[in-house]
C-alpha cells in the first residue's frame, strides 16, 4: 500500500465526529512530516474507500423490482424448458 493510501484508510477508520478538526490536524502531521503534497492522493483514496463502502452496503440489497425480474425470468425459463 502507498503512503497515501495508508493516511486515507486511518482517516476513513477514525470517528466521523469533528471530521474538519481531524483534516486540520492530519494536515498540520503531514507538513511536519513533509508529506503536504499526498493530500490530493489521499483525498481520492479516502473517496474510494468510501464508495466501496457504498458499494458493499447496496449490493446486499434487494429491491421489489429485483425480486420480480427474477421470479418473471424463472418462470420464463420454466415455460420455454417445456414447451
Amino acid at each position: 500500500m502507498s503512503t497515501a493510501s495508508l493516511y486515507a484508510k486511518a482517516l476513513y477508520q477514525m470517528d466521523k465526529t469533528d471530521l474538519s478538526k481531524k483534516i486540520h490536524n492530519l494536515r498540520k502531521a503531514l507538513e511536519r512530516r513533509g508529506h503536504q503534497k499526498l493530500m490530493p492522493s489521499i483525498l481520492a483514496e479516502y473517496e474510494k474507500l468510501s464508495l466501496a463502502d457504498t458499494r458493499r452496503k447496496n449490493r446486499g440489497t434487494v429491491t421489489a423490482e429485483s425480486e420480480e425480474a427474477r421470479v418473471l425470468l424463472e418462470l420464463y425459463r420454466r415455460l420455454v424448458k417445456t414447451a
